[in-house]
């Protein structure tokens, strides 16, 4: 026969349980018990208090009165005789004794557990005089004695009442239950499913109606008999399972080279290369070893793939991963980000000098010219380097300083490789800084607008302003926009600083000029992104309404960079702004790549002559016979033209006898505020004798004396 508690079986676990009620049960009556026992204990000395109160207090005061010691120690010793009291003590209360009477009999108790003090008073005459008191101290040690006592004999008799009780339990449940659970167990062990299985049966004698164990037997066997017969079935269909099996894992394999791996080029791809990544990094830490990141763009991969098509870029494309990957040490990770954008993992390097020499291996492997379509093609690199730890702490941040190392290769003339440098990560996070400010300055109207005159070349007469924007510093110093349009146009501020711009220059000219036509025009120059807002055209329409401004006198200045994109939401925002009236100007032509056709193209109606050719004009004769050309092509064109940056009066002359309409620049005035702009103008109509317009005169008598003309040098 098995042991019941072999195991640790359901006996075990149930004996276990029956032990821990009992034993709570147990507990709970024994304190229950002697809580009523201690007050049962605790109210017999407080009966006793009051005996004493009833019987002995009279007969002490009269003692006492009478001051008759003897019998005051008797009565006193006949309290310390009774149960559970240690003390009792008399004091009289005397004014005229020097000393008063004090018995005490027993040993006072330093915090007795109970006490009463009595007073003891003698009634004569009518009325009670209280002549000392009675203290009766009482312990409670015989009681908590009594207590233990008892607990000791009902915690031993009910612990052998509930162990054996448990015991015989335990006995009943084995023989009747558990025993034939484990023969079951051992039936099911030595089963065979691919056999038919031998009927289940347990030593019992047997029952006339089938009880609980009978009804999970004849399951048992019913089971048994089903798994047979399913085993069967299964081994059929085994072998077809183990072909879809197969076929899977091959649908696995291609789908985790799919998911890991660039399908053109075949090395690692973004998701792969991240995994790389973290684990170089892991090394690192484990090995004290720095591992590097190289960041590879391809420096002329656009001319290639834009001139010869995708297929001679995708032939660029294969051929670099090959060079790339005779570039590399075995244990380094090749991967393609996209495009043309290839990523190196170098991990546990000796230090930057092995990074270098990767690097100066790989821009080697682009010496060669690239044979795509019949024709050699040279495609250079531009590498950026970011060394772990010391340039960043995790995967994104090091892939993030190899990009800026990248970009820093790449303005320093590409075709090189660049270490990520704490110069390169101030100045991002100058960058950072100044969009982070850019932002704030939007919201708080840090801005202004600085004007500067543009005249007439024949008279000299101020034609229109250039409304330049400024920046102001919290020290008071003007920030040109070289200083953070760019950051603007990426962070993406520029269409609500533009439209400021807009908003700003219009109402301020329409309110110190008027809204005469024959005002001074006002000139603003509009960036790519402004002209690809479908709102930007409503914007300004909706500012010329608002402060009636004739549409004729605002200019926007277009450089020639957005007309090479060719948006078509450029287009329609040009033809719809010169339907409405406004005026259009090509910026700094010539600097970029001009273009007639877009003369022809779109409605402009000035041509503004770069201060890089005016600057020369004076000195080189190729210089000057350009600008001479320019403005007969303009004229030829229908355009007039404006010649910025003139500075002497030389240029002035040279620019006047070729036909230049109009001139900008500090010959005639820097930029300043529009106050100061209208006193020049006024001093400007004093001088030739014409009235200017009334709200300018009223403006220049709000601020104070005229301004004389800007000086003649710069």
């Amino acid at each position: 026969m098995s042991i019941p508690w072999a195991g640790g079986g359901i006996a075990v676990s149930l004996l276990y349980r029956i032990l821990l009620f009992s034993t709570l049960i147990t507990l709970m009556s024994t304190a229950l018990q002697l809580y009523f026992d201690f007050r049962r204990g605790v109210s017999g000395i407080e009966e006793r208090f009051d005996e004493i109160r009833v019987s002995t207090v009279p007969s002490m005061s009269n003692s006492l009165w009478v001051v008759d010691h003897d019998q005051l120690r008797l009565l006193l010793n006949g309290i310390i005789l009774l149960p559970d009291i240690r003390m009792a003590e008399v004091r009289e209360f005397s004014a005229t004794a020097r000393t008063p009477l004090v018995l005490t009999v027993g040993t006072p108790q330093e915090r007795p557990d109970l006490h009463a003090e009595i007073p003891l008073i003698r009634v004569a005459e009518g009325k009670s005089l209280t002549l000392g008191t009675l203290r009766v101290e009482a312990s409670l040690d015989d009681v908590y004695h009594r207590l233990l006592t008892t607990a000791e004999v009902i915690l031993i008799s009910q612990g052998v009442k509930t162990f054996l009780v448990s015991g015989f339990i335990l006995f009943i449940f084995h023989r009747l239950l558990t025993r034939h659970l484990i023969s079951i167990a051992a039936s099911l062990r030595q089963h065979d499913r691919r056999s038919s299985p031998p009927l289940l049966t347990l030593d019992r004698p047997q029952r006339k109606r089938p009880d609980e164990l009978d009804q999970l037997i004849r399951s048992l066997n019913d089971l048994a008999g089903d798994l047979y017969a399913a085993n069967c079935e299964l081994a059929g269909a085994n072998a077809a399972l183990e072909n879809d099996i197969a076929l899977r894992r091959s649908y696995e394999e291609q789908l985790y080279r799919q998911a890991h791996f660039d399908e053109l080029t075949g090395l690692a791809n973004r998701l792969l290369t991240r995994d790389r990544l973290e684990q170089a990094i892991l090394n690192s830490r484990r090995s004290q070893l720095p591992s590097a990141l190289l960041f590879i763009d391809l420096d002329n991969f656009k001319n290639v793939n834009d001139t010869l098509g995708h297929e001679a870029g995708d032939t660029l494309l294969r051929e670099a991963a090959t060079r790339l990957s005779a570039s590399i040490r075995q244990g380094d990770t090749l991967a393609r980000m996209g495009g043309d954008e290839f990523l190196i993992v170098l991990p546990g390097i000796a230090g930057n000098v092995a990074a270098r020499g990767i690097a100066e291996r790989v821009l080697e492997s682009f010496a060669p010219p690239f044979r795509i379509c019949g024709q050699d093609h040279y495609v250079t690199a531009s590498i950026g380097i970011a060394l772990y730890p010391s340039d960043g702490g995790d995967g994104p941040e090091l892939l993030r300083n190899a990009d800026l190392a990248l970009y820093r290769a790449k303005e320093r003339g590409r075709n090189r490789y660049e270490f990520f440098t704490a110069e390169i990560n101030e100045r991002v996070q100058r960058r950072i800084m100044l969009e982070s400010r850019l932002r704030l300055a939007v919201l708080q109207s840090e801005f202004v607008l600085h004007y500067q005159p543009i005249v007439e070349a024949e008279s000299r007469r101020p034609a229109a302003l250039e409304a330049l924007l400024r920046w102001r510093q919290p020290d008071g110093t003007l920030l040109a926009p070289g200083h953070f349009i760019c950051v603007a146009e990426e962070a993406g501020l520029i269409g609500e600083i533009g439209a400021w711009v807009v908003e700003t220059a219009i109402r301020e000219t329409a309110g110190l000029f008027g809204r005469e036509a024959s005002a001074p025009r006002v000139a603003v120059n509009v960036s790519p992104r402004q002209l690809r807002d479908p709102c930007f055209v409503i914007r300004v329409m909706a500012a010329l309404a608002a402060h009636g401004l004739p549409p004729g006198r605002l200019e926007l200045e277009i450089t020639e960079g957005v007309l090479m994109d060719e948006a078509p939401e450029v287009t329609d925002a040009l033809n719809t702004l010169c339907g409405h009236g406004v005026r259009l100007s090509i910026d700094d032509f010539g600097t970029g790549y001009s273009s007639l056709s877009y003369l022809q193209r779109y409605p402009f109606d000035m041509l503004k002559i770069d201060r890089c050719f005016v600057s020369d004009a004076t000195d080189e004769a190729a210089a000057a016979r350009l600008v001479e050309t320019i403005i007969m092509m303009a004229h030829g064109l229908g355009l007039e033209t404006i010649a910025e940056g003139v500075e002497t009066e030389e240029q002035f002359r040279f620019l006047q006898s070729k036909g230049c309409d109009l001139m900008q620049g500090y010959l005639m005035g820097r930029p300043a505020p529009l106050a100061e702009i209208a006193a020049r103008f006024a001093t400007r109509f004093a001088a030739d004798a014409a009235p200017p317009p009334p709200k300018l005169l009223e403006a220049v008598a709000g601020d104070g004396p005229a301004f004389s003309p800007a000086p003649s040098a710069g």
